[in-house]
């Protein structure tokens, strides 16, 4: 059986973000086509990168997960030449900003201002390992395939550099500052194959590369949805409430945004006995409220279930490249509300007919979640639609069965 790679910055039971869920789905799917390692980090915590698993390898549902530990991380000094080295993604954003940037890199799709420090900035993240790229450079010619989640890390971009014939780049992209660094222009136009995950990312992607960006399509993800706990168990252990809102991923400041001030807000002026639950591991200060309830990390099981007895599930990050968190709530036939300001999630309501809504501010959000709350009539016809619109666009077979068309095809370079 031949083998593929996958570079991913964290890998495990124990990792909740979607970009490394998205990698596990995919790699433990093509165990049967492909003998499949995922090359990683010890590290879960992405704030201290701190060693959480042991370097060396282990299996894991059929994947072979080869650990590697990072360099040593010095904060002070990473934030130093970090910001020394703004000049290209500040000129090329604002170039975005006032709608040139296209036209510009349709002529210049490579650009070097900054790209040496930007590199060293790289090179001085708590991801980068300067073992793993030494594994990949005397077993490189094991490999079939490489494919990189996501595009801002260390070890994809150097990977990238040397290997870029045998590499897949799964950007999981969104309008932020690392996308407009100069360096990215050089990933994004060598790489073999770039495999979006919707419609609006490669938009985006075209907007920021030009057309001379590397060969792409859409791949995506599914959504794999595991058997719930009992709603007995779930309310026990997390002493829930007979109504809750729930959000479930990291709970990191750019990813809940302003969520929890809205919602403290709403309960001022709504005297009733909802409460928000915030499901995943703790990246931020937490904020003690009687209305609020921290989960910490769940298991699959525990997760279903609580989506499942939720009255409603919120995603208000603006920074989405397909939102895991609203497929499996839409598989699940739950209602959702959405930061309309992530594209992505905006066109997945219009897409779906709206089985799910999005707001654009902070009015919006009181109002739209003051009328789901009230409103109980629709129920059935939002589950019908959100399940529909899953199982028609995010289908297993279709997403496999395109990837590994990728994986089997020739190198282009």
């Amino acid at each position: 059986m031949e083998k593929i790679g996958f570079i991913v910055c964290q890998y495990g039971n124990e990792v909740n973000g979607g970009a490394e869920i998205h990698c596990k789905m995919l790699a433990e799917r093509l165990t049967p086509y492909y003998d499949v390692d995922v090359l990683t980090s010890t590290i879960i915590n992405y704030n201290t990168f701190e060693p959480y698993y042991k370097e060396g390898k282990e299996s894991i549902n059929g994947v072979n997960v080869l650990r590697f530990k990072s360099n040593p991380f010095d904060r002070f000094y990473h934030e130093t030449i970090r910001r020394k080295s703004k000049l290209g993604r500040k000129v090329r954003r604002m170039l975005f900003r006032v709608g040139l940037l296209e036209l510009i890199a349709n002529v210049f799709p490579k650009w070097n201002i900054s790209v040496k420090s930007e590199e060293e900035v790289l090179k001085s993240h708590g991801f980068y390992s300067s073992e793993l790229l030494t594994y990949l450079s005397t077993n490189i010619n094991s490999y079939k395939k490489l494919i990189l989640l996501s595009y801002p890390y260390p070890n994809t971009y150097f990977t990238n550099k040397i290997y870029s014939n045998k590499c897949i780049l799964i950007p999981t992209a969104h309008n932020e500052g690392d996308l407009f660094r100069s360096l990215q222009t050089h990933l994004f136009t060598t790489v073999n194959h770039i495999a979006f995950n919707t419609e609006a990312e490669k938009k985006l992607c075209t907007k920021v590369f030009g057309k001379r960006m590397s060969d792409n399509s859409i791949v995506a993800v599914g959504v794999d949805i595991a058997k719930p706990e009992t709603k007995a168990h779930i309310y026990k252990k997390f002493n829930l409430p007979d109504e809750y809102i729930l959000y479930f991923g990291r709970i990191a400041p750019e990813k809940i945004g302003n969520l929890i001030n809205w919602f403290i807000d709403f309960k001022k002026s709504n005297k009733n006995n909802i409460k928000l639950v915030l499901t995943g591991r703790l990246f931020m200060k937490k904020h003690e409220h009687p209305d609020i309830i921290y989960t910490d990390f769940v298991q699959e099981s525990e997760k279903t279930a609580l989506i499942e007895n939720a009255r409603l599930i919120v995603n208000p990050s603006s920074k989405e490249s397909l939102s895991l968190l609203l497929l499996e709530t839409m598989q699940l036939g739950k209602i959702s509300l959405v930061n309309g300001k992530s594209d992505v999630m905006k066109q997945h309501c219009i897409d779906s007919n709206f089985a799910c809504q999005y707001y654009l501010s902070k009015s919006d959000f009181l109002e739209r979640l003051n009328n789901i709350l009230k409103n109980t009539q629709d129920t059935e016809l939002i589950s019908e639609k959100s399940r529909k619109y899953v199982e028609e666009n995010y289908s297993w077979d279709v997403i496999i069965n395109k990837l590994r068309i990728l994986i089997d095809s020739k190198t282009n370079k």
